[in-house]
């Protein structure tokens, strides 16, 4: 807490403690609109975890992962920069592998009561799109090492909103497709 500054005669305490309250306040106000902008950012993962819990059927999975993915996307963009960026991507590139196993699902494909190997190849070929995506965002971004470890992050999470109906084989085989389809980014940026 600043303290009331004594009286010096000139009023050059009284300046100082003046301008010491101004800057307190405007960090302030700056702080609570970064994180005003990641609240509303992350307010994008509603319509993702209303649409894996309808077509999942995985409420426990969509809750931990749709929370999980809040906490990433508003701490990212309250921090901003390259992680803001990222987060903002990495949403982007999670929308393939969300909607394609949704997608299948809908159409009443034919899988047998036990196994259903549709879902699985939706999700590496989700994955590989988001990957690709990802990889064309970031490049044109400039997106550094922080950026593209949160935009997997975020893409992976958002993705996975939607893999969750083939289990963990389904989000094992997104991680996958997304790494192998920004992994031809990563290594033209390298060259």
């Amino acid at each position: 807490m600043i303290q009331e500054p004594r009286s010096d005669g000139d009023g050059a305490a009284r300046e100082r403690h003046d301008d010491a309250l101004l800057l307190a306040r405007a960090r302030r106000a700056y702080e609570g609109g970064r994180v005003g902008l990641g609240l509303l950012m992350a307010a994008a993962v509603v319509p993702m975890a209303v649409l894996s819990f309808l077509a999942c059927g995985r409420p426990a999975a969509t809750l931990s992962g749709s929370m999980t993915l809040v906490l990433v996307v508003a701490t990212a963009v309250w921090r901003g920069q390259d992680a803001g960026r990222g987060a903002r991507l990495g949403l982007l590139a999670g929308v393939p592998p969300l909607l394609l196993p949704v997608i299948v699902g809908a159409t009443g494909h034919l899988c047998s009561a036990d196994v259903c190997l549709l879902f699985p190849v939706a999700c590496l070929g989700g994955g590989l799109a988001g990957g690709l995506l990802l990889g064309v965002l970031g490049v044109r971004a400039k997106l550094g090492p922080t950026g593209i470890v949160i935009a997997g992050i975020a893409a992976g999470l958002a993705g996975s909103l939607g893999c969750i109906v083939a289990g963990a084989v389904g989000v094992g085989v997104l991680v996958l497709g997304l790494a192998g389809g920004l992994a031809p980014a990563l290594v033209l940026r390298k060259a």
